[in-house]
């Protein structure tokens, strides 16, 4: 009889395979991404706010200043790193996997001076249980108004710790069950501070869950087997089914990168807006009336129709479709709550139609394709995107993600801190990823 996913996640973080250079570079630009988008947030309210709730420590963060633990630490972090909607994103699982797991190793790793040569495989560990959580809970626990980057995160963070920190198996098992006791976050704070806090809420259960475990906090010993994680959260009768036989693979290939600043499931609407520009030859007139349709499930997240601030603006498939047909782009700037309030009348101009759900039952980010009509008297023309800007299926290019790097930290210096130009940023992250082995004279 094969093993149970607990079992299994058990293995892995006791023994990850070993990591190819390719994986590496992956590893490296995920800790580069995360921690750029969080320089980006740090100076957003919720950061502040977030920082300032916890002062004082011995933890360091971004900006030179201290937290009061690991915990603390990862809290802050990963509430900076997902301020702005900007941070990576697991199709699969629809969630944000690694502003989880990465602030939360990099905080452990800090306080407790660990060996910085586990953090790359640690993360491959946790990426790759978000993953398999992901698939075994499949689209229906998202669909039922879960932020899965909140439920789903301190299972994979947690798992990513015990490889960290070298927790033996019966202590791997209760760290999954105490992060799985702490799993939530809701959609309906899609819009407000509480969505980057609760990725923050992820981060830090992930912490105290590996923490309390390693004290010898005991917890159930199969989470994730019948009656547990997967069935109340699963949202159908066989996610626990799935759990006993999904894939569990180190895979950091896998994750998707955001090269606009926004919820992700409007990245592929903003590519077909502005695969119309194209055709059309630049902004259409005005008054021209658009018609977005929008693959089965797609709107999920996308709440606010007519938003009224930046961060409204992110979850709003309205506003980022019509500023991308007219601007040609989308950037940070873009979702000042002053860009916002210019767009109102360009917004309104937009229906949008969500397709039913095809025979095949498929929902999700990733499935078919999304469309925009734009049409003018009689000049109509329709743009149309199926694969989504930095997904796997049409890969961020270096130079983006050099350009991205380069702006968020910009973003932060312009705040007054002190902040690494992007070459040193890079540099210090390969050098604490890859510490150098030690030559026997």
């Amino acid at each position: 009889m094969a093993a149970g996913l607990t079992e299994r996640i058990c293995d892995l973080a006791a023994q990850p395979p070993a990591l190819s250079a390719a994986d590496q570079d992956d590893i490296l630009l995920a800790f580069a991404d995360t921690l750029a988008c969080a320089h980006a947030g740090w100076a957003e309210p919720v950061t502040r706010a977030v920082a300032g709730a916890f002062r004082g420590g011995a933890v360091p963060l971004l900006d030179g200043g201290m937290a009061p633990s690991a915990e603390h630490a990862a809290l802050v972090t990963a509430t900076a790193g997902h301020a702005l909607d900007y941070d990576d994103v697991h199709l699969d699982s629809t969630t944000h996997p690694s502003v989880v797991i990465v602030p939360a190793l990099l905080a452990v790793q800090a306080e407790r001076g660990l060996d910085a040569a586990r953090l790359a495989p640690a993360f491959a560990v946790g990426i790759a249980v978000n993953a398999a959580l992901g698939r075994a809970m499949g689209f229906a626990h998202y669909r039922r108004g879960w932020h899965a980057t909140s439920t789903i995160g301190p299972l994979a963070g947690a798992a990513a710790l015990a490889h960290l920190m070298r927790l033996d198996r019966a202590s791997t098992r209760h760290a999954l069950a105490l992060a799985a006791a702490q799993s939530g976050g809701l959609q309906r704070n899609f819009g407000a501070m509480a969505k980057p806090a609760q990725a923050g809420f992820a981060a830090a259960a992930a912490v105290r869950a590996a923490t309390l475990a390693a004290a010898g906090v005991t917890a159930d010993a199969d989470v994730l087997g019948p009656g547990g994680f997967l069935d109340l959260y699963g949202g159908d009768a066989e996610a626990t089914a799935r759990g006993a036989t999904v894939a569990l693979e180190a895979r950091p290939g896998s994750i998707a990168r955001k090269l606009y600043p926004c919820c992700y499931a409007t990245h592929r609407l903003i590519a077909a807006a502005l695969d119309a520009r194209a055709q059309w030859g630049g902004p259409p007139p005005g008054a021209a009336a658009l018609t977005l349709h929008v693959p089965a499930g797609g709107m999920q997240p996308l709440r606010r129709t007519l938003p009224g601030t930046g961060l409204e603006a992110k979850f709003s498939a309205e506003y980022t479709v019509a500023a991308a047909l007219w601007q040609g782009r989308l950037g940070l700037a873009d979702f000042e709550d002053a860009a916002v309030a210019r767009a109102g009348g360009r917004m309104a101009r937009v229906t949008v139609i969500e397709e039913p759900v095809p025979a095949d039952g498929a929902q999700g980010l990733e499935h078919g394709a999304a469309r925009l009509e734009v049409r003018y008297g009689n000049h109509v023309v329709e743009g149309r995107a199926a694969a989504i800007p930095g997904s796997p299926a049409r890969p961020a290019t270096r130079a983006e993600m050099d350009a991205k790097i380069a702006d968020c930290l910009a973003r932060h210096a312009a705040t007054g801190a002190s902040v690494p130009g992007p070459a040193a940023f890079m540099a210090g992250l390969g050098r604490l990823l890859a510490p150098p082995v030690a030559v026997a004279a």
